[in-house]
């Protein structure tokens, strides 16, 4: 058993120096997670929950219903209970008024689970909600300007692949039939509305792009971007348009794409943007926008890159690839936790970044 002076000093190795910049290691995660939810927290600190880790036969899934809290003043990770169901591949929301967080589906042992679940933050319960008016993996889910949260993608059926969580009633509630399931990369627009890129259609990848305008409840097709593309993640730039940024196109691990392309809000039309110097897929929750507008892409390959008046470079690299790891915006840095590498065997790591 390490003494505790021992304990003691690598707690003080592993915290980063005062005002120094760049990627430190820190304390690692309690557990070893991928397809994990980060949430940062109206104190500053960020809820891990969930995720998944190989079993001992290095192949086999393990589901993880246990959530940690990272503290951005200690750099520490301590439990904080555990969800009813475990799950990995859900959405985790902030709700108005800053005092839950709402998790949706995901999958485990089981695909596209319907179950959802509610955190009460002061007192750091997780409450069962009613169940989602169908299964959902491969969601996504945005915090809407009037409280409600919309719920897109993951059925695979167009008929159910919109509906709403009203905070005032803790309910479901169905949405508007889609033109086809919601499964692309979802990024809210500046002017309101939903952009929905790319993703499966009929099981077969699309180029195809549509908008949902929440105060009239209607989708509407845009350009097609200039690619297939899934397995992507989006921002908004400081000029309104929004990056979407590496993704892969059918072949997976042989696709993977260096590229991103720009949606123009006004004129509804994708074309070509900047390449970043590496090619990724997989990023997951693992993009930050920074104070001054500068999009950080910390997933989806083992070199951190940041976009900055309209180029990538290269500002950090990992011991290996995150894929499925997050990144969260705290304490004057970036967290970046968990995920998994090449070899597919997830990992209890954690680091942060200091811009």
């Amino acid at each position: 058993m390490k003494s505790i002076f021992a304990l003691l000093l690598l707690a003080a190795m592993t915290l980063p120096a005062p005002n120094k910049k760049g990627l430190v290691s820190i304390m690692p995660l309690h557990e070893k997670r991928a397809a994990h939810s980060a949430t940062l927290l109206p104190n500053g600190k960020v809820l891990i929950a969930g995720g998944f880790k190989k079993g001992p036969d290095t192949y086999s899934q393990l589901y993880s219903a246990t959530t940690e809290i990272f503290d951005p003043s200690t750099y520490h990770f301590t439990f904080s209970g555990s969800l009813h169901i475990a799950r990995c591949g859900q959405t985790a929301t902030l709700l108005p008024g800053g005092k839950e967080i709402l998790i949706t589906g995901g999958n485990n042992d089981r695909p596209r689970l319907a179950s959802a679940e509610l955190y009460d933050i002061a007192a750091g319960q997780w409450t069962r909600l009613p169940d989602m008016n169908a299964g959902r993996e491969g969601h996504q889910a945005v915090l809407l300007r009037n409280g409600k949260v919309l719920i897109l993608g993951g059925t695979g059926d167009p008929h159910t692949a919109v509906e709403l969580y009203d905070p005032a009633t803790r309910r479901f509630e169905k949405g508007a039939p889609a033109p086809y399931d919601c499964s692309g990369t979802v990024v809210p627009l500046p002017d309101g509305r939903i952009l929905i890129a790319g993703g499966v259609q009929d099981r077969q990848l699309t180029r195809q792009a549509m908008t949902y305008d929440p105060a009239t409840n209607r989708f509407t097709r845009v350009g097609d971007m200039t690619i297939v593309r899934y397995k992507t993640a989006a921002a908004i730039l400081p000029d309104g348009k929004a990056i979407l940024i590496g993704g892969s196109d059918n072949r997976d691990w042989k696709g993977k794409y260096n590229s991103t392309e720009l949606f123009d809000p006004k004129t509804n039309q994708f074309s070509k943007g900047p390449d970043l110097n590496f090619e990724r897929f997989k990023l997951g929750k693992s993009l930050i926008t920074l104070a001054n507008g500068d999009i950080l892409v910390a997933g989806g390959d083992k070199h951190i890159e940041r976009w900055h008046d309209g180029r990538f470079s290269v500002v950090a690299t990992l011991d290996q690839p995150g894929y499925f790891t997050t990144a969260s915006l705290t304490g004057g840095g970036i967290l970046l936790a968990g995920g998994y590498g090449n070899d597919a065997q997830c990992t209890d790591k954690a680091w942060m970044y200091i811009p």
